[in-house]
């Protein structure tokens, strides 16, 4: 079953940033995200989070509803609310050693 429900019941899926921090997170992640428009990195980050998992990305679920979930071919990663509001998406320096830290700061909690 994949963390964000598309293999599943749950009826999960990301809605988007909240207008407030879009701006924030465009300016500091869409040019390394390949993205020229808040609205570009704002449906690439949508897009990501909603897809279902395939051989080369994982998700979870944190015990606060907070979904994270990383792609390893691309080096994508991001987290939404349980409510589908996007939280961030980027791609880290380290991406595997970022995602594997994510993995361990959580590793009871789901």
């Amino acid at each position: 079953m994949s963390a964000n429900g598309h293999s599943g019941d749950t009826g999960w899926f990301a809605k988007g940033f909240p207008p407030e921090s879009l701006d924030k997170h465009f300016k500091s992640h869409g040019k390394s995200c390949g993205c020229k428009s808040k609205s570009e990195y704002n449906n690439k980050a949508v897009d990501f989070m909603n897809a279902d998992d395939t051989a080369t990305t994982e998700s979870f679920v944190a015990s606060n509803g907070t979904v994270y979930k990383y792609d390893s071919a691309t080096g994508e990663f991001g987290m939404a609310k349980s409510d589908g509001t996007m939280i961030t998406y980027f791609i880290p320096d380290n991406p595997d050693k970022y995602w594997e830290k994510q993995k361990e700061m959580h590793d009871n909690d789901f």
